[in-house]
């Protein structure tokens, strides 16, 4: 996985590109085969007032051709961060399940069906058969 960290009006020091890259290998890293590219943006929106001004703004690029971005806001960038790991994380993942057509539901009936191919199943009673 290539990471690219930017700032722009906060200063990206050497412990912040360390949790950077700590957190979103622990999001990322059972993606690590179909992730190309991860960019880091992160943005002083208002300058030295307060408030939640802090923008994370992530770029994952995917290995068939897809890029996913997503961005966080909170008052302090290690917040703005952690958020957006733990979005990417959940997004991707439920992303490449819902692509493989993994769904528990469907896993369950199969397995069923498996088990007792003799059941009767909904399109056999809309279809006359019992």
């Amino acid at each position: 996985m290539q990471f690219e960290i930017r700032g722009r009006d906060i200063y990206v020091s050497q412990a912040l590109r360390a949790h950077i890259e700590r957190r979103l290998r622990f999001a990322l890293d059972r993606f690590a085969r179909r992730t190309r590219k991860v960019t880091v943006k992160l943005e002083d929106l208002n300058g030295p007032r307060c408030g939640i001004d802090k923008c994370c703004q992530l770029a994952i690029s995917l290995a068939p051709s897809s890029t996913i971005v997503m961005e966080s806001r909170a008052s302090n960038v290690y917040t703005a961060i952690d958020g957006v790991a733990d979005k990417a994380g959940c997004y991707i993942g439920r992303r490449l399940k819902r692509r493989h057509g993994r769904s528990p539901l469907r896993r369950i009936s199969e397995l069923l069906f498996r088990e007792s191919p003799s059941l009767i199943g909904p399109a056999d009673l809309q279809r006359g058969r019992s």
